[in-house]
Order: C-alpha cells, then structure tokens, then sequence
C-alpha cells in the first residue's frame, strides 16, 4: 500500500479568511468533492477507491442528516463513526482488498472555526484545526504541514492561501518524489521562488491544478466551490 501511495500527487488544505482551501494537481479526474454542506473531501490513492469512499462519504452524511438535522452532520461523527470503521474493517478483513488511499477531510463552523482530518488507509486518523496535508510519504506529509504551521494562521485572502498552498505542494512533491528515488530533500527547502517555479512548469505538462473553497460568505447551504481556470491561472501566473 505505502508503495501505491508514493507517487501520489499531494493535496494541502489552507485556512483563511472566509473558509478553507482544498488543492491539489491531478491527471484529469477529480480528486476535491463536497461531502455535505459545510464539508469536503479529497485523496490520494487508487482512483475507484477515492470514489468509492466519496460515495461512502457522501452516503452517510445524508443518511445521518435526513435521521437527524442537517445541524448535527459534523465531520467528527462522520469520521469517528462512519469513515474511519469503514476504512478499517476494510483494512483487517483478510479475503477483502483494502482501501488504497489516504484521505483528507475539511470543515468550516458558523463562525471563524475549521477542522480537518486525515484518514490513512488502516483507518487511522488525526484531526487538526491549523492547516492538514497529505502526500505519498508520511515524511513528506510531516515536511508540508511544518511548513504550513511556520507560516502562521493569518492568511487573509483567498489569493495568499492559493500561493501558500501552491508552495506546500511543490515542497510536498518534491520531497515525495525525492523519497521514492532514495534521494534526501532538506527540511524547509524547495519553497523558494525558483524553485516552486520550476516545480510548477515540469509538473504542469502532465498535471492539473484543482482546487476548491468552503466559503462562509457563499449564499445558501452549501459553501463548496470549485474554483475556475481564471482564479487558478492568476496563481500560478507568478511563477511562470
């Protein structure tokens, strides 16, 4: 499993202002979804298990909304009750495939809170409420969310969350793909100019930037929204 999973493309999550960002490069398919209102999904991994688990997701919060409230569908009971026993009675059933995946979760709260978890494959998770990461290798899931936690919580706008989350991909990437050559990267090293730079040009001749927001200020329930070629190309326009 942790072989299949080396190579995968990392996906961070960012806090800002007004939500979370979710995002990630692909190979054309999907990698970020809504799960529920106020919470969205994405992985690396095995791409009909992410979509089997999306499904999952996306089942079991409806389920618990329509049985309950659409208030009490939290990523909490979702994680802990739904997910998580999922992704582990697939993992410890001898005759059953595993999930190949490794998952990351976000929420926003009515007010200025967010969360996230991280759901590894033996249906271990973790939750955190600064900035989440994921990437092929735990050393470079370990390298991006240093990173992020040395950059503070006071991002602002939307445009200074894609930049930053721009920079923990590639040092993620860098760092996996370093890994899986047998190879050492340096703790903090890649993030600069240049090198996010050139990164971005070798990786998006074959990958794709996707990315989306759960927005506070979006109108109505659901606050998922992928964003578009426009706001995407303006970010990574700096480093081009």
């Amino acid at each position: 499993l942790e072989d299949q999973l080396r190579g995968g493309s990392p996906v961070v999550g960012v806090p800002y202002d007004d939500g979370i960002l979710l995002l990630t490069f692909g190979r054309g398919q999907h990698k970020v979804f809504e799960v529920y209102d106020q919470a969205a999904f994405s992985a690396i991994g095995h791409p009909a298990d992410i979509e089997r688990l999306r499904l999952a997701a996306i089942d079991m919060a409806h389920i618990d909304g329509f049985t309950n409230s659409s208030a009490d569908v939290s990523l909490q009971r979702l994680v802990n009750f739904g997910i998580a026993p999922l992704v582990k009675g697939a993992f410890d059933e001898m005759f059953r495939a595993p999930y190949t995946i490794r998952a990351l979760m976000a929420e926003i709260g009515s007010g200025k809170g967010s969360c996230f978890y991280t759901v590894e494959y033996d249906g271990s998770f973790e939750r955190a409420e600064r900035c989440a990461a994921i990437a092929g290798t735990e050393r470079a899931s370990e390298m991006m969310r240093a990173y992020l936690d040395s950059a503070g919580t006071g991002v602002e706008g939307l445009s200074d969350a894609l930049d930053l989350a721009l920079r923990a991909w590639v040092l993620g990437r860098r760092a996996g793909l370093a890994e899986r050559d047998g190879k050492e990267i340096a703790e903090g090293s890649g993030v600069g100019d240049r090198e996010v730079g050139e990164t971005l040009r070798d990786e998006t001749r074959t990958l794709a930037v996707e990315a989306a927001v759960l927005a506070r200020s979006r109108p109505g329930k659901s606050k998922f929204l992928k964003l578009g070629g426009e706001a995407l190309a303006a970010a990574l326009s700096r480093y081009r």
